[in-house]
């Protein structure tokens, strides 16, 4: 089914924004529910008609507890675990690592991200709805639901305001009898709920350790009976939400009541108007627009199921792009801690991987769109965790390595968790806060803030490169430094005795976060003028390093050795790290490496790779990095065919069904982004990699590295024109779509003069480019 059969699969219901999500009938599973949040209060609507749930989250509700867990025998056992990796001995070494450097993991003090609880509304109607709509505006971060019982007409208007820190729900209705109904708040233990005058309150504490919690409700006109609000008769009501935890301020319920009697002093239109001007100052501050008639008046889940049986609907994909830059909006706002496992929203006490703080690769993955789509200030969520997570780490590098510095491994939690634990084959990897360290750059390179260099990236940037300097040891044979033991994230070999194995010295990825933190470091140290005798020791150390290396078969090598895959067609593709978010391979200037990462994906896809939502997005990215725009949009299409729940929500696959998983909406988007500009190696590249399926339409500020803002417009697959606005004066390389040349540069309507490649930009300036 083509793209105009199926937008004429239905008749037309009205004109349909293409930034919303719509659909006919209620939410039937959790992961149908449409998502609403303000960074610290999230609420899943499910939109039922007799019986509405709403289920609740709050930013910082986790059961656990901070403990010291670094395994009391790592240190002591990590020289022979080195001297065996070295000795070709990797069973021993593997089975030494396993049973001297890791500790159980303590799921009681570890604890998980839970929900906060429901929200239940009863209905008392009488007859049967029609007409019925529930929908997401995602260019007003509003939920609504909309249906008729006989002549009369019900709806909800519901959001989760930043400014006034409530959820916010009006119901209204045409009948003259009014709405009747009764309101709830439950949860399923470790709460009770009780009247706070004529409030709901519930308060409890998860057991046995975790943050203390309170949440408030509030009914319009009414006072709580028992446990509830029963309406009767009222033709509008307004009910807000509140809720507050321990986890960094004291008196959780204080502080929720203080909230919601702010809010309820306030009129529903100027919540929502304070709501409203919030929101859109993020939102509105880029756009993409495809042109051509998108099927909008089909609901969302019939297009994405018409797109998993082979339809074609590019439009889909502008949604989930402006989707995915709604959902970091609505999970990580000022105050909050970052987005999790689940952005913001989980269901039930023990949600997956207990909706954590995956750092190797989720979290990450969840703030590549942050920069790039013109939302750099919700990147600072991210950055104040890892600052909070940095006095842990330097406790774990000590004890667990004898290392200066600062550690943390696959995983982590708002109680600061860094050390060794689980299995090697995930959590003997000494590299995630590393990597969290590179995003500190990241905001830099995009933003050319000094200051934040200073103050924040150079510290942690350092900190990280102290421990990478002390954790590097020579290669007995080969004189080059190398890092370990460490594993290739959650993969594994079968080393020469058929043995599987997890971890050696010198891995890719490890290598290649060992080159980045060291370099970035010493760069950021050379701009501030600071601490000459530690760049000399990343300088010296880099020229030492053992870089990536491309093995007999033509593929980069991800192990030390050409070890038999056990998993060939694994989910992390972690040695092409590299190639992206990281910046040693690049295909004008290191061809042949460019050429063996190619060599590597093919393979890992032939053998089954890419089979979750995340790893799909990831790459998605890696074909954008290697222009190949039709591969490209193939993994994208994967990813909304084979990992999208029918709420856009991104999965990954399990033996109960599909588990949301936020990051790779959150790599979706950024993917997209990555096919239409990309600003890495000093060069800015306008449509690298623009799919035929979108062959006109134009993109306003994505922002580029230098802190450029680019505006593009193309049509039938060609360039048209481009516009620069920076914001700090560079110099950069400008490279133009395949197949076309720039043939002008205006800088405020005057003709600049330029040698073909580079060209000096001034803040403040406005400069046309033309094809």
């Amino acid at each position: 089914m083509k793209t105009a059969a199926l937008a004429a699969a239905l008749p037309a219901v009205g004109q349909e924004s293409p930034r919303r999500l719509w659909y006919r009938q209620p939410a039937a599973r959790w992961n149908e529910a449409l998502p609403v949040g303000n960074g610290h209060l999230g609420a899943m609507v499910f939109g039922g008609v007799a019986r509405e749930r709403i289920q609740l989250n709050e930013h910082s509700l986790w059961s656990g507890r901070a403990v010291d867990d670094n395994p009391p025998g790592a240190l002591a056992a990590l020289p022979q675990v080195r001297a065996l990796l070295f000795d070709g001995k990797y069973a021993e070494a593997n089975r030494l690592a396993q049973d001297k450097m890791m500790a159980p993991m303590n799921n009681e003090s570890y604890g998980s991200y839970q929900m906060l609880g429901d929200l239940t509304l009863e209905f008392a109607h009488e007859g049967e709805a029609t007409e019925y709509r529930r929908e997401l505006d995602l260019n007003e971060a509003v939920t609504r639901v909309s249906y008729r019982i006989g002549g009369d007409t019900f709806t909800r208007t519901i959001f989760a305001s930043f400014p006034d820190r409530v959820l916010a729900i009006r119901l209204e209705t045409t009948s003259p009898a009014g709405l009747s109904f009764r309101a709830t708040m439950s949860r399923p233990k470790d709460a009770v709920v009780n009247r706070d005058g004529d409030l709901l309150a519930m308060t409890g504490q998860p057991k046995p350790h975790g943050v203390e919690f309170a949440a408030h409700l509030w009914c319009e006109g009414v006072t709580p009976v028992d446990a509830g609000y029963i309406v009767k008769g009222a033709r509008s009501v307004v009910l807000l939400l509140t809720a507050a935890t321990n986890l960094d301020e004291p008196a959780p319920a204080a502080r929720s009541k203080q909230m919601i009697e702010r809010a309820r002093a306030k009129a529903w239109k100027d919540l929502q108007s304070a709501h409203a001007a919030d929101y859109r100052r993020l939102f509105a501050a880029m756009s993409l627009e495809l042109d051509g008639a998108a099927p909008d008046h089909v609901p969302t889940d019939e297009r994405l199921a018409a797109v998993k049986k082979g339809a074609a609907d590019p439009h889909l994909a502008a949604t989930y792009f402006h989707y995915g830059r709604y959902l970091l909006i609505a999970s990580s706002r000022a105050g909050s801690l970052p987005a999790n496992l689940q952005g913001l929203w989980a269901d039930g006490l023990n949600p997956p991987w207990s909706a954590d703080y995956h750092i190797n690769i989720n979290i990450q993955m969840n703030y590549w769109p942050a920069e790039v789509t013109a939302l750099s200030e919700l990147h600072d969520q991210f950055f104040r965790y890892i600052e909070r997570l940095r006095p842990h780490g330097e406790v774990t590098a000590k004890k667990s390595y004898g290392c200066r510095g600062a550690v943390a491994h696959y995983t982590t939690n708002p109680w600061g968790h860094t050390s060794l634990d689980g299995r090697v084959i995930y959590g003997l990897w000494p590299d995630g806060l590393a990597w969290s360290a590179l995003h500190f750059w990241e905001r830099y390179a995009y933003t050319q803030d000094r200051s934040f260099l200073r103050e924040r990236a150079y510290p942690i940037l350092r900190a990280c490169a102290e421990f990478t300097l002390d954790y590097l040891v020579e290669h007995p044979r080969t004189r080059k430094l190398v890092a370990g033991p460490a594993n290739s994230p959650e993969n594994t070999y079968t080393a020469a005795n058929g043995e599987r194995g997890w971890i050696a010295m010198g891995p890719a990825m490890s290598q290649s976060m060992a080159f980045a933190v060291l370099s970035r470091s010493e760069q950021a140290a050379a701009l501030l003028k600071l601490d000459e005798p530690f760049r000399v020791r990343c300088r010296k150390a880099i020229r030492q390093l053992q870089r990536l290396e491309i093995g007999s078969d033509g593929r980069l090598k991800e192990w030390p050795e050409e070890f038999k895959e056990a998993e060939p067609g694994h989910r992390h593709i972690s040695h092409l790290f590299g190639l992206h978010p990281g910046y040693e391979i690049e295909l004008d200037d290191t061809p042949a490496l460019a050429a063996a990462a190619r060599k590597s994906l093919e393979h890992r896809l032939a053998n089954g790779g890419g089979h979750t939502g995340w790893s799909a997005a990831w790459i998605t990215m890696f074909w954008a990095r290697l222009q190949e725009s039709e591969l490209a949009w193939q993994f994208f299409e994967k990813l909304l065919r084979d990992s999208t729940e029918t709420n856009l929500f991104d999965t990954h696959p399990s033996g109960g069904g599909p588990i949301f998983q936020i990051d790779g909406n959150f790599g979706g988007t950024a993917a997209i982004a990555e096919m239409l500009l990309q600003s890495h190696a000093g060069r800015i590249r306008l449509l690298p990699a623009l799919p035929k399926a979108w062959p006109s339409g134009r993109v306003r500020n994505l922002r580029a590295r230098g802190n450029v803002g680019v505006d593009i417009e193309w049509k039938d697959g060609r360039a048209v024109w481009a516009t620069l606005r920076p914001d700090t004066p560079g110099t950069h390389r400008l490279i133009a779509p395949k197949g076309q040349r720039i043939g002008q540069i205006d800088e405020n309507g005057r003709k600049v003069s330029w040698n073909g490649e580079e060209v000096r930009l001034r803040a403040g300036s406005v400069y046309r480019l033309r094809f």
